[in-house]
């Protein structure tokens, strides 16, 4: 395995990258830095519920066309809500 890269954007958005030989998937996922211990009483859950929020689909795909699309590709994609973070995260065969 070689050592992981860090990149940073201009805009301050760190991309953490690995190529892992003979490996034949891509995986992709986004941690954003709030999660269940951020919210006060008035706003517990909320961080889950907004993860919720983003598979309820788009003006041109429904939660279905995005689910059938992965599972078309024989992928994955799906997000956990932690204390610290919120994650989305997705897995394709690499010639996806």
């Amino acid at each position: 395995m070689s050592d992981p890269r860090v990149t940073t954007l201009d805009n301050g958005l760190r991309i953490l990258s690995e190529p892992i030989a003979g490996v034949r998937s891509v995986a992709f996922g986004i941690w954003v830095g709030t999660g269940s211990r951020y919210g006060d009483d008035a706003q517990a859950g909320s961080a889950h519920f907004i993860e919720h929020l983003v598979f309820k689909g788009t003006p041109a795909y429904s939660a279905r066309d995005i689910a059938e699309h992965f599972d078309g590709l024989g992928g994955e994609l799906n997000a956990a809500t932690g204390r610290d973070y919120t994650v989305f995260y997705t897995r394709v065969l690499d010639e996806h």
